[in-house]
């Protein structure tokens, strides 16, 4: 059940699936990344402790970074108080790791 009311585009619906390893691939601005962030976010608040690792073929620096997506998510829903953020990594809600 999800917590947060995050809308997924119905190309994204299969990667909803339970599912050990989830990845997707194709061209620059199908909203691949944002979802992905808005996903593990809800993931990380509903499974307390999870650790997730985010990985891309290309990040030229931190500026580019996975991680500073995942922050923009996290403040834009509004649960920058569930989380803290730090240089390397990101605790999650039961000191999960991401």
């Amino acid at each position: 059940m999800s917590i947060l009311k995050i809308e997924t585009p119905r190309a994204f619906k299969p990667l909803l699936l339970p599912s050990r390893y989830k990845g997707a691939y194709g061209g620059r601005g199908s909203g691949k990344s944002h979802f992905f962030a808005e996903k593990l976010v809800e993931d990380c608040l509903e499974e307390k402790g999870m650790l997730a690792v985010c990985i891309r073929e290309v990040q030229k620096s931190l500026m580019q970074s996975s991680k500073r997506l995942l922050e923009t998510k996290i403040a834009a829903l509004g649960v920058g108080h569930l989380f803290k953020v730090f240089e390397r990594e990101i605790e999650t809600p039961g000191d999960g790791i991401i």
